[in-house]
């Protein structure tokens, strides 16, 4: 994910690769790295010849893997607001579209004409309009067709050896999400996407969470200590939210030690059927 697959919303992506390419590079290939081998089995139902969706495409891993599923007589179309990554992908059953799903029309995707449409870590940022972007995406559903997203709750990562000197100023920082909620978002959105699509009139609803725990300096912990430098780093510029150096502190400092056992983010996968 790069930009979300929204611009110009309220708090809005804190996240965008502009000015930061390289380091946003890395970042994005630890989330590959992480998130991808569960999409995966997730998407695992996509047959050849499905004409697949994906919303906030980021740098197109998932829309790859996507076009090799559907095979030469299927296709995948690929959306994101800032196509700079996928931009440099070349497959004759995979195209590439700068689209809005809140607010640009949904002709220029094919309404109506998709197997499978999904997103990944993106409704998360669209504050307030998370149900008007399932709305807009299950619309782009063919009859029988299935939507599929995948989302955090946010408020959940942190250490969890309460006798480790990290853990008091970590969760002292963090305030139980209380951390993401000040700056405008709610920290425990994925739990809440069953009900989601139950009201976009999806059917067959399935979610599930999962939670792993991991060491300081993994791979996860790595990615999460990124996030908090980026939205930090957007703190600072805006002066909307204080974040004082040493709270900044208390929360990246378990993320690099070894010593530190980390719980992960509870990662809500849900998915639905469009009636037929």
């Amino acid at each position: 994910m790069t930009a979300g697959g929204v611009r110009g919303s309220e708090p809005g992506y804190r996240l965008a690769a502009a000015g930061r390419e390289k380091a946003e590079d890395e970042r994005l290939d630890l989330l590959e790295q992480l998130f991808d081998p569960g999409s995966r089995r997730l998407r695992d139902l996509v047959q050849p010849g499905w004409r697949c969706l994906e919303v906030g495409a980021g740098r197109g891993s998932m829309a790859t893997w996507l076009a090799e599923r559907v095979g030469p007589t299927g296709q995948v179309v690929a959306t994101d607001i800032d196509c700079r990554y996928l931009a440099r992908l070349d497959l004759p059953n995979l195209r590439v579209a700068q689209h809005n799903i809140l607010d640009d029309p949904l002709d220029a995707l094919g309404p109506g004409s998709f197997d499978l449409v999904c997103t990944r870590l993106v409704l998360f940022w669209l504050v307030g309009r998370q149900e008007t972007a399932i709305h807009q995406m299950a619309a782009c559903l063919c009859p029988g067709g299935w939507l599929i997203d995948e989302e955090g709750d946010w408020g959940v990562p942190g250490p969890i050896d309460p006798i480790h000197p990290l853990y008091a100023g970590y969760h002292h920082a963090f305030k139980n999400g209380e951390w993401w909620a000040s700056r405008g978002y709610d920290p425990f959105f994925g739990r809440k996407l069953p009900t989601l699509f139950e009201r976009c009139g999806l059917h067959n609803i399935a979610s599930q969470a999962t939670a792993t725990v991991v060491r300081g300096a993994s791979p996860w912990t790595r990615w999460w200590q990124q996030n908090l430098d980026v939205i930090r780093g957007w703190d600072l510029a805006s002066g909307t939210t204080e974040t004082p150096d040493n709270e900044h502190q208390a929360l990246t400092a378990p993320c690099s030690d070894p010593s530190v056992w980390f719980i992960t983010e509870l990662l809500h996968a849900c998915t639905g059927q469009r009636p037929s």
